[in-house]
């Protein structure tokens, strides 16, 4: 229930208002999602990086796999000339317990020198004022021991994969070689750097159903037939799962949304589903193999990275009246027991929805 719920949270920043430039994107039922620009991922050794399609780049770095207990510090900079580098260290509780025997505010520690006491964010986790960032920064390029101490424990940190990350968060920028780069500076031309892109729109359309209910026997005898006679669209759900019972919920007057069980695993479940005609004139279209929910318009996926809850993964959709358009998805970072329902949000795609007015 714990990881449940900070997934959760974590997750519920994604309705949260979006600042929107005046150039920003509509998405119409006749424009498709792939026209939103893709996200960037890029891993090496214990640090990863993901630049959404709005290109603010996230970069995650992680305590080497065989240290206990484990810490965490994210890198986050939006595109643009000048814009400001923001850092959080998040130090392992997935358990709750260190929290709860008062382990004071955490130093930063280079060499076994302390840099000085870390500033609260938001109870939960930590950040670096400029001069002990630019420390850091410094320790992780020459290779120096870092580390984060509370009056309970020691978190031994890696460098190991963070000159790639941050070379590849200014080449994906446009930063590169430029004085406002992260790491490579130099002194070509700042027009270089790239500008933020815009932060897509959808518009949601209202919907019928806002709940999905099991088929009657004769929208079974009509739609079951036709759905699995498509190749590949359920070649690979489980038999067992395909004989249960299937859900439908009307988005409007001539459209619907059928919900087909597929697969069950241990501790993650998904779903196929399609939007059809209600007359069935043309065939159904998939609108993803694996989903997990369906409410009032939002189709979404949720799925654990392991049974400790301690990483997921997401994506959800939105009804714009004609098609379901992609409007996020992302992660939550690295499994490293750092939090139970994941340390970070890691935003892949990014969009405001905005209701049909």
């Amino acid at each position: 229930m714990l990881q449940q719920k900070r997934f959760t949270a974590l997750l519920s920043k994604l309705s949260m208002p979006l600042v929107l430039s005046g150039l920003a994107l509509a998405i119409s039922g006749n424009v498709q999602a792939t026209q939103i620009p893709e996200a960037v991922n890029f891993t090496h050794k214990d640090w990863d990086l993901v630049c959404d399609n709005t290109l603010t780049c996230r970069a995650a770095g992680y305590s080497s796999d065989d240290t206990d207990p484990a810490a965490t510090v994210l890198i986050t900079r939006e595109a643009g000339v000048a814009t400001p580098i923001a850092n959080r260290v998040m130090l392992a509780d997935y358990d709750g317990e260190t929290a709860q025997n008062n382990p004071g505010t955490p130093l930063l520690l280079i060499d076994k020198i302390s840099q000085g006491p870390l500033s609260t964010v938001d109870g939960d986790s930590w950040k670096m004022n400029d001069t002990q960032f630019s420390a850091f920064k410094q320790a992780l390029l020459r290779d120096n021991t870092i580390s984060f101490k509370d009056n309970i424990n020691e978190y031994l940190f890696s460098g190991a994969g963070s000159s790639a990350v941050f070379l590849k968060m200014d080449d994906v920028q446009g930063r590169l070689d430029t004085p406002d780069a992260l790491i490579k500076k130099g002194n070509a031309s700042e027009a270089n750097i790239k500008p933020a892109v815009a932060v897509p729109v959808i518009v949601k359309a209202p919907v019928v159903d806002t709940d999905s209910r099991d088929m009657t026997a004769e929208e079974v005898a009509l739609i079951k037939p036709q759905i699995l006679a498509l190749k590949g669209s359920t070649a690979d759900c489980d038999e067992e799962l395909l004989a249960e019972t299937w859900q439908i919920a009307s988005l409007n007057s001539e459209k619907s949304l059928v919900t087909v069980p597929c697969w069950r695993a241990a501790y993650n479940s998904g779903d196929v589903y399609y939007v059809i005609r209600n007359d069935m004139s043309i065939p159904p279209l998939v609108v993803t193999d694996s989903a997990t929910d369906y409410e009032d318009g939002l189709l979404s996926f949720a799925i654990k990275g392991r049974g400790l809850g301690d990483c997921w993964s997401y994506q959800q959709w939105v009804w714009d009246g004609q098609q379901f358009v992609a409007s996020s998805s992302g992660n939550t970072g690295r499994c490293r027991l750092i939090r139970a329902g994941g340390a970070w949000d890691l935003p892949q795609r990014v969009t405001h929805t905005v209701p049909q007015e």
